[in-house]
């Protein structure tokens, strides 16, 4: 790669793009490698929260019902493999604790997969879940990536800030690990791109195609029903559209958008009877019956911080986003900064993401019976869906500072620590991460 690459401003140097594009793509290339490898390489069925899911599914397509206990009990070679703590009792039987509308789209996968090849998730377990995986999670990530990678195109204004974006956006966030896994938070995320990408179009660059208001419409809500303080993200869309053209939000956005909160609250009423998802449930006997591992939960799920300790490991402790992340102290730097962001055509997107990381926050520290960092977790999980706002609101302080020697250096170390937090947990993202594990061997915290 010549110098000029990392140095020159693109408008200065429209030779570039095409050894430009050709990197991103090189980049693109070498992640969808080592993700769709880590996918193939993974054990399946790692932890309990995956598995909840998994046993909807395969209730589903195997006994044409929500209810998990069949398989949940299931022996194979003597182990309960299918086991899962993230189960409620409802009206005598067990269900999956996770909204339930996810896990039928994947059965329906698993339908199809089931018919065309013959395979099982008990007799095939892994070739079943890595294809699905590969569907559901690997795929929807590169064509989120492809779109990030355009949006960094047109509005990073020097070749090292983009490589720089692009590179942290392919290796330098936890949604990696969570790539092998069955889970909301990396089907949120990629489902927020797919909301943003048409939103930038609307809201920042004057587009008032039909199609980019329904666009916007299903996939805000699609991120609402995988991650439910999301709501906030989709009512906030919503206003944002109606300002620019009422008409189109109400002739295209809403339709568009009832489309998967109608799913959502069909497939939640075909299980729970109501509209509440069980998750609203947490702390009642729907959670507490007996035998119920929440009834004395162990380790970190004790909670037991102070609402100041579990803020301080949310933002810079043992599950910091800026600890574990620090690429993300750009975009606080560009909330803090309003100079530089005010004067960016991206500055809509940018305070609403900083206005919803503050709000999930909030959110999260006033759930004070449950301050258990997500559990055996390698990320502050539930914060993951606002990644792709976090990539968005570096873009004014790259701009503004990529041509600082010390800043770049600073960066690049930020990206190497946030690289390296994104790949220690790749073959199991339910476990510890490494700054957790760290301070635990030093004695500076003890959850049991």
């Amino acid at each position: 790669m010549n110098e000029s690459l990392l140095s020159e401003p693109a408008g200065r140097a429209d030779s570039n793009q095409p050894i430009r594009h050709s990197v991103y793509g090189l980049l693109l290339v070498i992640y969808a490698a080592i993700a769709a490898a880590a996918i193939v390489a993974a054990r399946p069925l790692l932890s309990a929260n995956d598995r909840s899911r998994w046993c909807t599914v395969w209730s589903l397509v195997e006994r044409g019902t929500y209810q998990i206990d069949e398989i949940d009990s299931k022996r194979i070679k003597g182990k309960r493999r299918w086991a899962t703590i993230d189960k409620v009792k409802h009206e005598g039987h067990f269900y999956s604790s996770k909204p339930p509308l996810l896990p039928t789209i994947v059965a329906g996968l698993y339908w199809v997969i089931k018919h065309t090849t013959g395979m099982n998730l008990l007799d095939h377990t892994e070739a079943v879940t890595r294809s699905i995986l590969l569907l559901i999670n690997w795929l929807p990530m590169m064509v989120a990536l492809v779109l990030l990678v355009r949006l960094i195109e047109r509005y990073v204004v020097d070749d090292w800030a983009r490589l720089y974006l692009t590179a942290a956006a392919a290796f330098g966030t936890l949604l990696t690990p969570f790539l092998i896994t069955f889970n909301n938070h990396t089907v949120a995320a990629t489902s927020l791109v797919f909301a943003l990408y048409p939103a930038v179009g609307i809201l920042c660059e004057g587009q008032r195609r039909g199609r980019d208001f329904a666009l916007v419409g299903f996939w805000a809500a699609f991120v609402c029903c995988n991650e439910l303080p999301a709501a906030l993200f989709g009512v906030a869309a919503f206003v944002l559209l109606w300002r620019v053209c009422p008409k189109k939000t109400l002739t295209w956005f809403i339709p568009a958008a009832l489309v998967p909160l109608v799913a959502f609250f069909f497939t939640n009423y075909l299980v729970t009877g109501g509209l509440k998802p069980f998750y609203a449930y947490y702390g009642t006997e729907k959670y507490l019956y007996p035998g119920s591992y929440w009834l004395n939960p162990k380790g970190i799920d004790k909670g037991g911080d102070s609402p100041i300790v579990y803020f301080l490991h949310c933002t810079i402790g043992h599950h910091g986003i800026f600890s574990l992340s620090p690429i993300y102290l750009i975009a606080l730097a560009a909330w803090l900064r309003r100079r530089e962001t005010s004067a960016s055509p991206l500055k809509i997107v940018i305070w609403l993401g900083g206005i919803l990381t503050a709000c999930v926050l909030g959110f999260y520290l006033t759930r004070t019976a449950n301050y258990n960092y997500g559990g055996n977790t390698s990320g502050l999980r539930w914060t993951f869906w606002l990644i792709p706002f976090w990539l968005l609101s570096m873009i004014p302080i790259l701009n503004g500072w990529s041509s600082r020697r010390w800043f770049r250096i600073a960066a690049l170390v930020a990206l190497a620590i946030s690289v390296f937090s994104a790949f220690c947990p790749i073959s199991n993202p339910w476990q510890q991460p490494w700054l957790f594990r760290l301070m635990e061997q030093a004695g500076w915290i003890h959850y049991g």
